[in-house]
């Protein structure tokens, strides 16, 4: 195993300098970044890693603990402020002597954002949205300090997440009851993993059902408004319109609902409109007419935080499960069952 030593020796500095490096200390102590990467290349070269029990052990004596919330630099940036809002809400609650900070990354490319956990920059992370991609890259990190996936599975860290075999079967559930034997489903056309599961569920839990969900009714588009938009307008010229569509998020629905009446169609009346649930309920309540989701609930992020309070004080605890049920949100585009 590597030591700071062999990482000097590679670098060419002294050990102090590896060090203030590693702790994320080298702009307070001005040191150059050409030395700054020089020393980050040596660690990333021998693959360091901080035996990080010491070093959480004397990093609490002197600072509270840094959790760095993961979250992916796209159109989901809307989401991030009621996410910031549940997680330190349980920081309030526990009085918790905690310091959270937001570090974004690109979707495929989690691994290239990772030297701050590696040099010991951050003391945890929560990490959300990620890809099958960055999956695969966190396992192949394999981090040794305390992290929480939000809605991924991992046998490696921690996880919380809600139920995507409920999720999936509670939405093609609801499109049963109202009377619908064909549906069209709007997705996406990039594969978040927990988004992928559910719909994949969703799917199967039709073709059990006896909803049929036919390829020329499946349009991939954007996860944004103006992708479900777009989505939407194929949908509205053919020929044949089933009375559902279902949408693998709510932001997209938004998009689709406003095309589906600047087309003319009527929402619930011709065409009645499902989506999975991510944003703040009151976002999809709000719209006319509000839009029905089975929604993730807001104690993921909860559940995520109390996780990794835990894991900061209980390093062998981890790694740790949970699985919240999700919600079912039924509003003017989705009404309550038929009798």
């Amino acid at each position: 195993m590597s030591t700071l030593k062999d990482v000097a020796a590679l670098a060419g500095v002294s050990l102090t300098t590896v060090s203030i490096v590693a702790n994320g200390k080298a702009g307070e102590k001005h040191i150059s970044p050409a030395t700054v990467e020089r020393v980050l290349s040596a660690i990333e070269q021998l693959g360091y890693r901080p035996n990080r029990s010491a070093q959480l052990l004397r990093a609490r004596t002197r600072r509270a603990p840094v959790v760095a919330y993961y979250w992916p630099l796209d159109y989901r940036t809307n989401l991030l402020g009621g996410r910031l809002a549940n997680l330190q809400s349980v920081l309030r609650e526990r009085e918790a002597r905690c310091e959270l900070v937001v570090q974004t990354y690109e979707n495929g490319r989690l691994g290239e954002f990772l030297l701050p956990l590696r040099t010991g920059r951050y003391d945890g992370a929560i990490v959300a949205g990620a890809s099958r991609t960055d999956l695969d890259q966190l396992e192949a990190a394999a981090l040794a300090l305390p992290l929480v996936l939000v809605n991924a599975e991992s046998r490696r860290y921690s996880t919380v997440g809600v139920d995507h075999v409920r999720m999936g079967m509670q939405a093609a559930a609801l499109l049963h009851r109202r009377g619908h034997r064909v549906c069209a489903l709007v997705k996406t056309d990039a594969r978040y993993a927990g988004t992928a599961a559910r719909t994949r569920r969703f799917l199967e839990a039709c073709a059990q059902l006896g909803v049929s969900v036919p390829p020329e009714l499946t349009f991939a588009a954007p996860a944004t408004i103006a992708g479900g938009a777009a989505a939407a307008e194929e949908f509205c010229v053919l020929s044949q319109r089933p009375a559902a569509i279902f949408f693998e998020s709510d932001c997209m629905a938004q998009g689709g609902v406003h095309t589906l009446h600047r087309m003319g169609l009527r929402v619930p009346e011709d065409v009645e409109v499902l989506c999975y649930g991510m944003q703040e309920p009151e976002t999809m309540q709000y719209l006319t007419p509000s839009i029905s989701c089975v929604a993730i609930p807001p104690g993921v992020d909860k559940q995520a935080m109390s996780m990794m309070l835990r894991l900061l004080s209980e390093p062998e605890a981890g790694p740790l499960h949970a699985e919240l049920e999700p919600l079912v949100q039924l509003r003017d585009s989705f009404p309550s069952y038929s009798p």
